[in-house]
């Protein structure tokens, strides 16, 4: 991974698209290219520590500057924590959206709250997360036809994807990383629960997955777990103790980062 704003990858080819996150100290990105054979996407993947808020627009102004011709990009926010709410108990009322965060947060919204609404999903869930201005500010100042998406809604729309193809009765996604971790969770097509963890300790993010299962009087056996993200190694040995059907979402640490393109 790139660890400076010049550190992009020198390619010849010209991407289709551009996604982004950040996390509070890393900005990934991953530029996206049909692939030769015409199906399905090539993905670059970089990073950059960033140690002053300052310096985001400055990150984002170099991927720019890379490349110059972007058909879509898409952003969001890792580990921001989020809820789940019926499309019918908004009723595209942004107030009520609010209104529900802050119960289900108990904490306020300087800077407003931001809607992704599932509406291919079963129940249509509607996800409400508390806005970054200064993520935001530095994205759109940059490109502004970008897209803002809520990471934990790309992650439910994989999960619930995975859950129409499983006889398991939850199919969980944990994005896991070195300041927290996107948790999500389906049942046949259905999206059951979303939480988050701060902080990089596995056990954490274990008990909180737990946690989750037995509110919901789950039993272990009957889950199938897919882990992405950093400390791949530690995250499926410690899994592997408690569930039995674990597996990597993909390829790549960055799975979590190619949910945005879907």
């Amino acid at each position: 991974m790139g660890t400076g704003a010049t550190d992009i990858p020198s390619v010849t080819i010209n991407p289709t698209g551009l996604l982004l996150r950040w996390d509070g100290r890393e900005v990934q990105w991953a530029f996206l290219s049909k692939n030769q054979k015409l199906v399905g996407h090539d993905y670059i993947f970089g990073s950059r520590k960033v140690t002053r808020i300052s310096m985001l627009p400055e990150v984002v102004r170099a991927l720019k500057g890379r490349y110059k011709s972007l058909n879509k990009v898409v952003y969001a926010k890792r580990f921001n924590p989020s809820t789940i709410v019926p499309a019918i108990v908004l009723e595209n009322n942004n107030s009520a959206a609010e209104k529900w965060f802050k119960l289900h947060h108990a904490s306020s919204v300087k800077d407003g709250t931001r809607v992704v609404h599932l509406e291919s999903v079963e129940g249509e869930p509607v996800f409400v997360e508390g806005v970054d201005k200064d993520w935001d500010d530095a994205v759109k100042g940059v490109f502004p036809q970008a897209q803002a998406v809520i990471q934990s809604a790309a992650l439910m729309n994989v999960a619930v994807g995975l859950s129409r193809h499983n006889h398991e009765s939850w199919v969980i996604i944990v994005d896991a990383g070195t300041r927290g971790a996107d948790l999500v969770a389906a049942n046949c097509g259905k999206g059951v629960w979303s939480g988050v963890t701060s902080g990089g300790d596995v056990e954490d993010v274990l008990y909180s997955v737990v946690n989750a299962l037995h509110r919901a009087d789950v039993k272990p056996d009957d889950v199938l777990v897919k882990l992405a993200g950093e400390g791949l190694v530690e995250l499926e040995s410690t899994f592997k103790k408690f569930f039995k059907n674990v597996q990597l979402l993909g390829n790549s640490e960055m799975e979590g980062l190619k949910a945005l393109a879907s």
